[in-house]
């Protein structure tokens, strides 16, 4: 099983006077904030990476494995151990720390691998599982996200606004269509993990 946690608070990448004068909306509006921070949140959902810098620890219960496991009469199986493991919401800015079976691992260990998303691939790999252990098989935290605001690419920024803007235009609206509906699905295109896909 895999997991994925922060416990930093999501902050939007613009700020909601920059939203009131983009939109020309009422700044004592009381939608303005929390519509920001949804509208923040499906951006990131969509990109499958995240904007402002946050601490992130990954967690897999068993080591991962590629291909497929059950056999049968007609088939063998044909899984093997995957050495290399997919940073997830990961615009990947530093790794803190990398434990394999509950051992801190050095850089000699493994090696990063920029991508959408970034991975870590490791020069050996564990059959431990968090079944027979007390802890996870492999854990590791790291920084995700833009160093800085500024750095965030203005396209992004304006799906942001976009997003945010439809959510208190149209309130009471599908959320999850929030992205799409807006328009601001074609400019996070470009930059999102499964960009080139049809979705």
């Amino acid at each position: 099983m895999i997991n994925i946690v922060t416990l930093d608070p999501l902050v939007a990448p613009v700020t909601d006077q920059e939203l009131v004068d983009w939109a020309r909306l009422d700044s004592d509006d009381p939608k303005i904030g929390p519509s920001l921070i949804m509208g923040t949140s499906l951006v990131i959902s969509f990109l499958s990476l995240d904007l402002l810098q946050r601490t992130y620890t990954l967690t897999h219960d068993d080591w991962p494995t590629v291909g497929t496991i059950s056999g049968s009469k007609l088939s063998r199986q044909t899984y093997s151990k995957s050495t290399r493991i997919d940073l997830l919401y990961a615009n990947l800015l530093s790794v803190t720390t990398v434990k394999v079976n509950n051992e801190l691992q050095t850089t000699d260990d493994y090696r990063l691998i920029p991508g959408k998303p970034w991975q870590i691939e490791f020069k050996t790999f564990s059959t431990a599982t968090a079944y027979y252990k007390e802890f996870p098989a492999i854990e590791i935290e790291y920084e995700a996200g833009y160093a800085l605001a500024t750095s965030i690419p203005d396209p992004i920024k304006q799906a942001v606004l976009l997003t945010a803007s439809h959510l208190i235009m149209n309130s009471g609206c599908i959320v999850t269509n929030a992205v799409k509906d807006s328009g601001a699905a074609e400019l996070l295109r470009p930059f999102a993990v499964n960009a080139g896909m049809v979705f």
